[in-house]
């Protein structure tokens, strides 16, 4: 058990580190610059709610890891409220990798900049649910057992 520990601690830490490495340390030399007149007003509160969204992922992301954390530490591994979390958390990686890719593209001029920035959430997000499909296979096989 203390294994699993560890380790879900350091994948909450590269989440948080991932999470400021995208959206606050930039490389390139573009810069943000916000004029407010009546046509761009639209855009700024779009990117408003852009970043709103983004912000409630990634707490709701969290959230999910840790109660399934939680159940594991409970020894409910196989268990259907665990793989709806993990499902939500996959569904909440990538909307933070969506919400990474537009707040991006706002910032620098090409398409694929903005891909390369959420690539990696996507990935994320994309595991944790291949993750919940191998535990869900797992329950189906532990109920399966349990019949015969």
């Amino acid at each position: 058990m203390k294994k699993i520990n560890v380790f879900c601690v350091l994948v909450l830490a590269l989440m948080l580190i991932d999470l400021v490495v995208d959206l606050f340390i930039n490389t390139s030399d573009a810069s943000i610059k916000f004029v407010f007149d009546k046509d761009n007003l639209g855009m700024l509160l779009f990117a408003l709610c852009v970043c709103l969204l983004s912000l409630g992922a990634v707490v709701a992301a969290m959230v999910y890891f840790v109660k399934f954390v939680m159940n594991v530490n409970r020894n409910e591994v196989f268990s259907e409220k665990n793989i709806k979390l993990i499902r939500k958390y996959g569904y909440c990686a990538l909307l933070c990798g969506v919400c990474t890719m537009i707040l991006t593209s706002f910032v620098s001029d090409g398409f694929w900049n903005a891909v390369v920035d959420g690539l990696d959430a996507f990935g994320e997000g994309f595991f944790a649910l291949l993750m919940g499909e191998v535990f869900g296979i797992g329950l189906k096989l532990k109920e399966t057992q349990k019949r015969a």
